[in-house]
Order: C-alpha cells, then sequence, then structure tokens
C-alpha cells in the first residue's frame, strides 16, 4: 500500500500516551492506543439489587422493567455521589491516505452498550460493514474508543464507578486533547512514512446507542466544542427502551466467562439479535453477520444504565451546527420494532432548535445495529453526504 506522506493530515501532537498496534486500509492508516484521561462529574448511588450470578442477574431485568420501579420520581437514587479518576482509554484514531482526504475534519466515534469500539470497525468484511473502513474511503479521519467498562479500556465498579456523567465528561476530554493535538506523539506516526503534525480545524461527534445518549447530551452541553453531530440507533419516542432488560437474554458476565465483577451483565446470542438485529431475515443480514455480533459483544455494567436519567434528553438550544438523526427502519429496542412515523423533523426542532440543519433518515430494512446489515454502505452514505452538504 502507498502511504501518503504529508505534515498536514492531523492533529496530534504532544507525548501523552504510546502507539501500540497499527493496521492498515486501502484508503487509511489506523494507530490503536491507550490514553490517559482525568474526569469527573456528579453520580449517585441507585437502589440496584447486588448482580451476582445469574438468578440476580434476571432479577435485576424485572426490577428495572417493573412499571412501579421505573414510575420512582428519584430514578432509585439513594444520594449522590462525585464520581472522578484518571482512566485508561483504548481508542483507535484513523487518518485517510487516497487523494480525496479531508484532513481538517475528526470524527470522534462513541459506541453503545454490549458493543466497544469495534462496533464501528467491522473485521467481517469490512469493506461492507466497517464504518471506518467507509470513513476512509469518503476522506474523513476518525477516532473510536472503548467507554469505560469495556474492551480494553479501564473496568471500575459496576454501580458507582461507571455512569453516563463520568463518561460524558471523558468524551470533553478527548475533545479537548484531539483540539490542542495531544493524544500521542506525532512522530510516532514517521516510520511509516507518515508525518502527522496539525490540529483538526472542525470535530464531528458520531454515536450509537447509548453512545447516541452520551453524544446528543454532549452536543446539548458544549454545543461551541462541536461542528456537527451523527446520531444513530437513538430518538426519543413514546417506544423507546419500551421492550425492558428482560427482551435483552442476560446472563451474569463471570458466569459467560467475562473477566467481570459483580454488576456486570452480557446478552446472550437470543439477546444479541433481539436487541441488535432487525428486518427480514432472508434479507437484512446473514447468520455470519449475526455470529460476528455475537463474537465482539461486552458486558454492561448496571450503574450505566440506572444512571441515564443524569444525562438523556437535555435541551439543545445552543446547538447551531448540523445534526443528523439515522433510525433503523425496524429498531426493537428504540422504537419498539418500527421506527416508520414515530418521529420527525419538526418534533426534532424542539429539542435543537437552532441547528444550523437537522436531518432524519430512516435506513431501510435494518436493525439496532447498523453495520451488522447488508445495506449498510447505503445508510454510511446517508452521514457522509450530509456532512459534505454542510461543510464537512
Amino acid at each position: 500500500m502507498a502511504i501518503y506522506t504529508a505534515t498536514s493530515l492531523l492533529f496530534l501532537g504532544a507525548a501523552s500516551a504510546a502507539a501500540i498496534a497499527r493496521s492498515t486500509y486501502p484508503h487509511g492508516l489506523c494507530h490503536q492506543f491507550d490514553v490517559a484521561i482525568t474526569a469527573e462529574a456528579p453520580g449517585a448511588v441507585y437502589a440496584l439489587p447486588q448482580v451476582v450470578d445469574d438468578i440476580t442477574t434476571v432479577q435485576w431485568a424485572i426490577q428495572a422493567d417493573t412499571w412501579s420501579w421505573k414510575a420512582r420520581p428519584d430514578h432509585g437514587i439513594v444520594k449522590n455521589i462525585t464520581i472522578a479518576g484518571t482512566y485508561n482509554i483504548h481508542a483507535q484514531l484513523c487518518v485517510p491516505t487516497g487523494p480525496g482526504r479531508k484532513t481538517n475534519v475528526l470524527q470522534i466515534a462513541t459506541h453503545g452498550g454490549h458493543y466497544d469500539g469495534r462496533y464501528w470497525d467491522s473485521e467481517y468484511k469490512p469493506e461492507e460493514h466497517s464504518y471506518v473502513y467507509a470513513s476512509l474511503a469518503a476522506g474523513y479521519s476518525i477516532l473510536t474508543y472503548d467507554r469505560i467498562g469495556a474492551g480494553k479500556s479501564d473496568i471500575p465498579d459496576a454501580y458507582n464507578g461507571v455512569q453516563t456523567g463520568v463518561e460524558l465528561d471523558i468524551l470533553r476530554q478527548l475533545t479537548k486533547k484531539a483540539r490542542e493535538g495531544s493524544l500521542f506523539p506525532a512522530n510516532s506516526w514517521s516510520d511509516a512514512g507518515l508525518e502527522v503534525s496539525t490540529k483538526p480545524d472542525k470535530i464531528v461527534h458520531v454515536g450509537h446507542s447509548f453512545g447516541s445518549v452520551v453524544t446528543t447530551a454532549f452536543l446539548a452541553t458544549y454545543p461551541e466544542e462541536t461542528d456537527g453531530g451523527i446520531i444513530t440507533g437513538f430518538a426519543l419516542n413514546k417506544y423507546f427502551g419500551a421492550t425492558g432488560f428482560s427482551s435483552w437474554y442476560a446472563q451474569y458476565a463471570a458466569t459467560a466467562g467475562w473477566n467481570r465483577g459483580s454488576g456486570y451483565v452480557v446478552n446472550q446470542k437470543s439477546g444479541i439479535q433481539v436487541v441488535f438485529f432487525g428486518g427480514d431475515p432472508a434479507t437484512a443480514f446473514t447468520q455470519e453477520l449475526l455470529d460476528y455480533g455475537d463474537s465482539i459483544k461486552q458486558p454492561v455494567p448496571v450503574g450505566e444504565l440506572a444512571s441515564g436519567a443524569q444525562i438523556i434528553g437535555r435541551p439543545g438550544t445552543g446547538l447551531k451546527a448540523p445534526i443528523q438523526f439515522v433510525l433503523p427502519e425496524f429498531d426493537f429496542f428504540i422504537c419498539g420494532g418500527d421506527c416508520k412515523g414515530l418521529t420527525d423533523v419538526a418534533t426534532l426542532r424542539e429539542t435543537w432548535p437552532a441547528a444550523s440543519d437537522l436531518e432524519l433518515v430512516i435506513q431501510p430494512n435494518t436493525g439496532h445495529a447498523l453495520p451488522f446489515h447488508n445495506n449498510a454502505t447505503a445508510g454510511f452514505q446517508l452521514s457522509f453526504d450530509f456532512l459534505a452538504r454542510n461543510g464537512l
């Protein structure tokens, strides 16, 4: 593969982490690395059952789905706390090397629950199912990372350590480091013949599912720190989450062989299909895609799920950047199985009244995990077209 050498490809800079792996694509070059992120945010102690085996995992799911629990005005909060620490975050930064590269735009993509950063970068037929591959081919740089509690990032306490407030601050700190050019040493790319020295002019924040909860909260809370948003697999409506955690077919993560402690649960394969796959099985996805989606799944901490109300649904009145919502047609967990007609641009405008452009698109014959469906690339292109129309 020919590597394009330039001094203006991307925005790294001072040594704050060490590159630990490299991979290549036809249209770009990627580094995997670890970076220390110091973050702090309000949190809470929740009245959650202790999840220590398969029986208590089911108990947790039933409690969370009980109408009287959902109706609690205190959201199950026992007391308020502050969550703070310095976290090891595992990330991957990819830069384009082709002639159509957009050297001044960086996407920062935040994955949802049940997965890690690999959600964005499928190793199964990446040319058809990797958002990273597609981004590089379209000329975009992209930073993906494992949220705390998932993948190769730190695995804090499942009840009081992994909550949405601190995850929001981690995203903010990652964004700051990217803008400052301090993610990891620029000279670590030099052995590949690629000089990386400048900072991004614009950053687009991309989310999926629970990662979209975090991303929309970022856009609403820090509108001046983003240049655009792509929100996938998430929109508030009357069916949002109505299928409940019981539909996950969850089991205790340690029972399933994961190196996780109390409070971490993981979907069985049937739950992965229920939550993440949709549409006509004869045309929407294949057995191989379902197998792959199951093979890269991750445990989820119960405190993260309980804490969603900390940040969900914040008004985005200050956001002037463009924002696009991409919904799968047959998203079971977000839309009760059918996203058509559940929301519209006028409804979204109530939350994002000043956005310079606001678009809602429905991706046909797909379920919650858009990249794991047969027409994934068409969905990717919808987002790239939106960004291009908005000068991104």
